[in-house]
């Protein structure tokens, strides 16, 4: 850890400074005093484990329960109203050489926020090209560090001023249209399409609630509306993830509302995983096995018993950051029910490549291609070859310095598991999961 006043490395022992003495201070971590309290304060202890494992030591989790736990409302505080710890020369230190809050007036108030705003904008502008930046459980995270962005994390990284920090602030990010559910919130000014994207927000203690600050202005929400939010529609813990075979309800299902949304072929499952609530599927039709698509669907459930799949996403295939593109859609959806390759950048070879003439030559040298068993399905990278025959034997091919290298394996578990041994991230959307 940092000292907090000089910036000197410390060991995770020390309570003073080596460098200039400045008291440290640390989280509390004694969390027994939430034991004989409330279910919502287990919840809450619940959430601020998950936030300790993506290593989150600069957030206060003693103020994340203060945000969850329900106080007297007052409707007069102004949106604003929050203590800043302003760092020297602006701040005032006491004889230990502590920083003391300092009390600024609105329009102060106003240009601290609206710096470490800036500064997370300039943050997501930066990094957003290669790095998937997205909403974790409503916060604003980098998918690919596993760092939630703070004012602190700002500071380190140079986009902000450590003059504008601000004690316990956090960093959300939040679709208008969830937020405007709660009658204490309104974005008067604010377009259609706009109410629907992932907004960063500002969150801060405030006498009557949360408050809430971004491009559109102040805004003020109830400590448990926000706790219902984030419990509600953006965590995603929705159970257990499984991987349906033919053998699955699920799997049909699946295969019944894809005929019904693309009625030109059957239906080539490439890929699927679902939880209790979402699931994803990679797919193609019969039509063209070689443009495979990919839905984000809803599984809608009757007494406990599935009833029905929604479908919530579509058309992400071939953009940079489908995670992107899926957390915006449906920010409760667990991108873990995604698998870890990506089309856009891997590629698929397309019917007329002369790849697959290969590896036909291949099969018929081999022996492999008969008159009662010839290839129905063949989908192929540069690298790797999965084949099924009309007779329902399964090949899988991988090329090598002197040419494709085709055996027979029993199923496509069998042919999924031959590449994940050869190489990391392989294209498994070529596999048809018959």
């Amino acid at each position: 850890m940092l000292c907090n006043k000089c910036h000197t490395a410390m060991d995770a022992t020390d309570t003073v400074c080596k460098s200039c003495g400045h008291a440290m201070r640390k989280l509390n971590r004694n969390w027994s005093k939430f034991t004989k309290i409330s279910v919502i304060t287990l919840i809450i202890a619940a959430f601020g484990a998950y936030i300790a494992l993506y290593n989150l030591e600069i957030i206060n989790l003693d103020f994340f329960a203060n945000i969850f736990r329900a106080t007297e409302v007052s409707e007069d505080a102004p949106v604003t109203d929050v203590d800043y710890i302003m760092q020297a020369p602006m701040g005032e230190t006491n004889d230990g050489g502590d920083i003391v809050p300092v009390r600024r007036d609105e329009e102060e108030k106003i240009a601290a926020l609206s710096a470490v705003l800036a500064a997370a904008d300039t943050y997501i502008r930066n990094l957003s090209t290669f790095n998937p930046i997205i909403s974790s459980a409503g916060f604003l995270h980098n998918a690919a560090s596993g760092e939630y962005i703070t004012a602190e994390l700002l500071v380190n990284q140079g986009n902000l001023d450590e003059e504008y920090l601000i004690e316990d602030l956090f960093i959300l990010h939040l679709r208008p249209v969830d937020l405007d559910l709660f009658y204490e919130v309104s974005f008067d000014d604010m377009s259609a399409s706009q109410m629907g994207f992932l907004t960063v927000f500002l969150g801060y203690e405030l006498p009557s609630g949360i408050g809430l600050f971004s491009r559109f202005g102040a805004q003020m929400i109830f400590r448990e509306n926000l706790n219902q939010l984030l419990l509600n529609h953006y965590s995603s813990n929705n159970g257990e993830i499984t991987r349906p075979t033919t053998q699955d309800d699920v799997y049909h299902a699946v295969i019944g509302m894809l005929s019904g949304a693309n009625p030109e072929g059957d239906v080539f499952i490439r890929y699927l995983a679902v939880d209790d609530v979402h699931g994803f599927v990679a797919f193609s039709m019969s039509v063209d096995a070689h443009n495979i698509r990919n839905y984000v669907f809803e599984l809608e459930y009757d007494n406990y018993q599935l009833a029905g799949l929604r479908i919530l996403a579509t058309g992400f295939e071939t953009t940079q950051h489908p995670k992107v593109a899926i957390n915006g859609a449906v920010p409760n959806f667990n991108l873990m029910l995604m698998p870890e390759y990506d089309i856009a950048n891997i590629g698929l070879l397309d019917g007329s490549s002369s790849v697959f003439l290969d590896i036909l030559a291949t099969m018929e040298q081999n022996g492999q291609i008969e008159e009662d068993g010839e290839p129905t399905f063949v989908s192929a990278t540069a690298d790797f070859a999965y084949i099924v025959h009309t007779s329902g034997n399964v090949f899988f091919g991988q090329y090598g310095g002197h040419g494709w290298s085709i055996v027979p394996v029993d199923d496509w578990q069998t042919a999924e598991a031959l590449m994940v041994d050869n190489v990391n991230n392989p294209p498994l959307y070529i596999i048809w999961q018959q």
